[in-house]
């Protein structure tokens, strides 16, 4: 009996010894709307067109990232590099020294939105960068998709291409965990068949970035971002909307050739319906976040099936306030386990 026991304890002790090595990994998703630092002119948008509302706008998402003290966050609708800059300046001169923020331009010179990321951690170099964005001009069809629409005015579907003009590619590797990240900005309004027809392609690009630039690479790939779109196999708070497209199945099934899906979704562990939503849309224009508004679930956070077993929580900050974002962070925890000699450590997992 004393030697079960015994057992028992030594186990116990292993077990908790284990789950000590666990590494913590917070992942943030979040839209900041239309970020310009002072000064900067590129961009059809405007959040905000004088110098001291902008530099509360910066004050208000170095909040948000104060509170929420990622690990790695992802950022959609930065304007440039400068927007970056000014985050780290004020989360270091709050004594957040050891976040690094990296950015690279995107392709859409329309909004000149880009999409970067602020991390504490240090990134692995890839092809020499430590962010990059992948892109095909119209005569490369190496990173573009066919599709057809309708033009804005009515006229007849006309058969184009398109690359995913937003995203950024960049990679971690944390207690041994390789970790390959695609931060995505897809064509905006799922109300729209022109729109939902080029989001459809922008995903089947998706699809090829994932499988050639970080699967191919031994990265597990994690995509996050403002995907404009609904995931129809998880509910969200608005009944009342649902997508017409596949983009959200395209990007859990990035590889056809594969049985099920690779990728999941994070609001799936979400436990309560009304928390899944990530965006506002101040239908009113009033300002403020009325019950006549609408809250969809467009931001979402798509994490490599492997890793589910090291999920210690998922959910939607809906802190953020109205005048610093339409959209809300999403978050997602790991409790990473080591790995010895290309093999997880069990039991150190959440």
């Amino acid at each position: 009996m004393k030697s079960i026991y015994a057992l028992l304890l030594s186990l116990l002790a292993c077990h908790a010894s284990l789950a000590e090595q666990a590494t913590p990994l917070r992942i943030v998703a979040f839209n900041c709307e239309v970020l310009k630092a002072p000064g900067v002119r590129q961009g059809q948008f405007d959040r905000y067109r004088f110098d001291p509302a902008r530099i509360a706008h910066h004050e208000r998402v170095a909040a948000v990232i104060e509170t929420l003290s990622p690990d790695i966050i992802g950022l959609e609708e930065v304007i440039s590099r400068e927007s970056v800059d000014m985050l780290l300046g004020i989360l270091h001169d709050k004594g957040m020294t050891d976040y690094r923020g990296y950015h690279v331009e995107n392709s859409d010179t329309y909004s000149g939105m880009d999409v970067c990321y602020i991390t504490r951690l240090k990134p692995d170099v890839v092809e020499g960068e430590k962010i990059r964005t992948i892109n095909s001009e119209a005569e490369d069809p190496t990173w573009r998709a066919w599709y057809s629409a309708p033009g804005y005015n009515g006229e007849s579907p006309r058969r184009q291409s398109t690359s995913v003009s937003r995203n950024a590619v960049y990679y971690f590797t944390v207690a041994g965990h390789k970790l390959g990240f695609l931060g995505l900005h897809l064509k905006s309004n799922p109300s729209d068949e022109a729109a939902n027809s080029k989001r459809m392609a922008e995903s089947i690009v998706a699809q090829r970035i994932l499988q050639s630039e970080i699967v191919r690479r031994g990265y597990e790939p994690i995509v996050m971002g403002d995907l404009n779109d609904y995931d129809a196999e998880v509910a969200d708070g608005d009944d009342s909307r649902d997508t017409v497209t596949k983009v959200i199945r395209n990007l859990k099934d990035f590889d056809p050739k594969r049985p099920g899906d690779e990728l999941i979704n994070a609001a799936a562990l979400i436990p309560r319906k009304q928390d899944r939503y990530s965006s506002n849309w101040d239908f009113n224009e009033n300002g403020f976040d009325d019950p006549g508004d609408v809250h969809t679930m467009i931001d979402h956070i798509l994490f490599a099936k492997d890793l589910k077993p090291f999920v210690n929580r998922a959910f939607i900050s809906h802190c953020t306030p109205h005048d610093t974002s339409d959209h809300f962070p999403v978050v997602l925890d790991l409790l990473l386990p080591p790995v010895s000699n290309g093999t997880v450590v069990r039991g150190a997992g959440g």
